[in-house]
């Protein structure tokens, strides 16, 4: 049965974010989910792309037909901005392996535009007093 070890998941954006694992087992596929619980989803729920509570998962991705162990890795859209986030790992080969979960990593806060500024020409906006 695989074993996978140094989970991680790093913010890349406001609405992104990369994850990896390492896997010890050639062979079948890796899935990962992103949630915002730290509670790992059963190995099942995150094949299915659920989270721990069977509802859908923020993000769901598979790695097919992994070809040598090592890092297997993701890069997850559509999150949340400024949102504190895990990604849940498992690895079916012949049976599903232990889920593994990254530690939190949180989102980038969306933009916010500076009073008296137009962000889109960066240049002072004048207007009436």
């Amino acid at each position: 049965m695989a074993i996978l070890t140094n989970p991680a998941g790093v913010a890349t954006g406001q609405t992104t974010a990369d994850g990896t694992v390492t896997t010890n087992t050639a062979g079948g596929t890796v899935y990962a989910v992103v949630t915002q619980s730290p509670t790992a989803p059963t190995g099942a729920q995150v094949k299915a792309g659920l989270d721990e509570l069977g509802a859908t998962a923020d993000y769901f991705e598979f790695s097919p037909l992994i070809i040598f162990p090592g890092v297997v890795s993701f890069s997850a859209s559509g999150l949340a901005p400024a949102t504190t986030y895990f990604f849940h790992f498992v690895h079916e080969t012949n049976k599903l392996s232990a889920v593994v979960s990254s530690p939190s990593f949180i989102t980038q806060p969306a933009d916010v535009p500076i009073a008296g500024r137009d962000r889109s020409r960066n240049a002072i906006v004048r207007g009436a007093l």
